[in-house]
């Protein structure tokens, strides 16, 4: 499992004295759109921050996108929407001088007839590297994490971009303090939806009491996204109602209500 980083250093697991192995990616999501049949293309940059070369090797495998928005990486092919097959990366492996940085060319080209997304995972890995420390008796063996950034495409004028709220629970806490709420997203078209969105919490007369921001995610299709949100703030006996808000880049809003009873301690 991989989290993808923009322009972080990685920063492997060291024993005493040995140096620490630093690289980074950028960017850390890469969206292309090329036509059914065509050829779209981005720039990687991989850099080392570290005082030795390091021989790096770039690849692209599968990516999953749980419900509460963990990305998975798997072996390439295994999914339906694997971009992997479709994408050439130019170079594939180089040796990475200190200080230095090397653009790397992704290129996804589609077949005739494609329609829809096609996802995956652009995985950076370096070998390891032996140090022996000044002064040193022992040599180490280094190992820096593998960093990952999402490829996401979608294939132009093929896309339907639809969703909906599909559920919302909410439970409020004992003695008043606040309550917890998930609201769950479905991606419905065939495309990568970019969501972001708001919750309201009403009172029985329909004030506001307060609003908090839906984390942003990307929902791949098919998939669904969980929004779990803590409402901290305390509560009096009452009922209530939660108001979710989401726009994931269609022509129109969705929204979704749900009311709750808070009967006291």
């Amino acid at each position: 499992m991989l989290v993808p980083l923009a322009a972080l250093l990685g920063v492997g697991s060291l024993p005493a004295g040995a140096q620490p192995i630093r690289y980074g990616i950028s960017p850390g999501e890469i969206e292309l759109v090329p036509a059914s049949g065509g050829t779209a293309s981005a720039v990687l940059v991989v850099y080392n921050k570290a005082p030795n070369t390091a021989r790096m090797r770039v690849v692209v495998e599968d990516l999953n996108i749980r419900p509460d928005g963990v990305a998975d990486v798997l072996e390439p092919g295994k999914l339906p929407w694997s971009v992997a097959r479709y994408t050439r990366v130019q170079p594939a492996e180089f040796d990475l001088e200190p200080e230095r940085q090397m653009p790397v060319r992704i290129a996804v080209t589609v077949p005739p007839g494609a329609r829809g997304g096609l996802y995956g995972m652009i995985v950076v890995s370096s070998t390891p590297v032996l140090q022996t420390p000044a002064g040193g008796k022992a040599t180490f063996v280094v190992v820096a994490p593998r960093l990952a950034a999402r490829l996401l495409v979608a294939i132009r004028g093929t896309e339907v971009v639809q969703g909906a709220i599909v559920n919302m629970l909410a439970a409020p806490r004992p003695r008043g303090a606040g309550a917890d709420i998930r609201v769950t997203f479905r991606n419905k078209g065939n495309v990568h939806l970019h969501t972001r969105g708001e919750i309201e919490l009403l009172d029985a007369s329909g004030q506001r009491i307060g609003k908090l921001p839906l984390p942003e995610a990307v929902v791949l299709p098919a998939s669904v996204r969980e929004f779990k949100i803590s409402w901290d703030k305390s509560l009096g006996p009452g009922t209530y109602t939660v108001r979710a808000v989401i726009d994931y880049g269609a022509d129109v809003l969705v929204s979704g209500e749900l009311t709750f009873v808070y009967r006291g301690p």
